[in-house]
């Protein structure tokens, strides 16, 4: 059987999502409470990676667990799995659904599409209460000049130049990996949510390379200051080279929002 969790968390304190011997990860936290609830530490799929520092409300795990034996059917208590991981884990690490999943279910590998979110606060002053999920930015910015540039990364693309390029793995033969940056992207929007200086930048697609959404926001908000411009997004797509671009927005604005599979949950 699989188990899939819904899980949302504060990414502040962890260095990252996926297991890292040494250090804090959200994965690295759950596997140690798992393994004493099921007497052994399950193999976690995410559904996607967050770096140090990204949020997360709707991420997506997910693992096998044995089907009980006639000589011992108890059934896996998935209320009791989700009561005792949020009790040990809460408020930085909540597991909001638990449920069984088929056979064949990945967190990743079914997954269909994912939707992020990053919040700028733009205004002169900061306010500390915003300080572990907003980019504060004090220079004005314009929100119609980087929702019109937001536009021109709908579809697909070679982003490259918006990526962090990981070393090629190695293939049984010995020859190395192709890695490829295309992604498609299905929509793009920036809007005001709460005070009319918090923007919320949305983007969905069907997948995203490592520091996409952020190189992309970083650039959006040097179109929204004047640094750049929208006309020149297709030059910087064609350039496939990180140079080209803007440094990334930094991690803390970021938020994992939902995962999207074809069974529409």
């Amino acid at each position: 059987m699989n188990v899939r969790l819904l899980i949302a968390y504060d990414g502040t304190d962890f260095r990252g999502l996926a297991p890292n011997p040494g250090v804090r990860t959200v994965v690295g936290e759950l596997e140690r409470v798992l393994e004493p609830l099921l007497g052994y530490a399950p193999e976690i799929v995410m559904s996607g990676r967050t770096d140090a520092g990204v949020h997360a409300t709707g991420q997506v795990l997910s693992f096998s667990v044995a089907e009980p034996t006639e000589t011992e059917a108890k059934p896996l208590d998935l209320e009791r799995m989700q009561k005792s991981i949020n009790a040990q884990l809460g408020p930085e690490i909540v597991v909001k659904e638990a449920a069984l999943a088929g056979d064949d279910f990945s967190a990743r590998f079914s997954a269909s599409g994912r939707r992020y979110h990053y919040h700028i606060l733009n205004r002169s002053v900061p306010d500390p209460l915003l300080a572990r999920t907003a980019w504060w930015v004090p220079q004005p910015l314009s929100l119609e000049a980087m929702e019109e540039a937001a536009a021109h990364f709908i579809g697909e693309h070679d982003f490259s130049s918006f990526c962090r390029r990981p070393k090629p793995a190695t293939k049984p033969d010995g020859t190395l990996s192709v890695i490829t940056m295309n992604r498609r992207v299905t929509g793009a929007r920036w809007s005001t949510i709460a005070e009319p200086d918090l923007f919320r930048f949305e983007i969905e697609g069907t997948a995203f390379c490592h520091q996409m959404v952020r190189s992309i926001v970083g650039f959006l908000a040097a179109v929204g200051s004047g640094k750049r411009s929208s006309s020149e997004i297709s030059e910087v797509l064609e350039a496939k080279d990180r140079q080209a671009a803007e440094q990334p927005a930094p991690p803390h604005g970021l938020v994992l929002w939902k995962v999207d599979y074809p069974d529409g949950n």
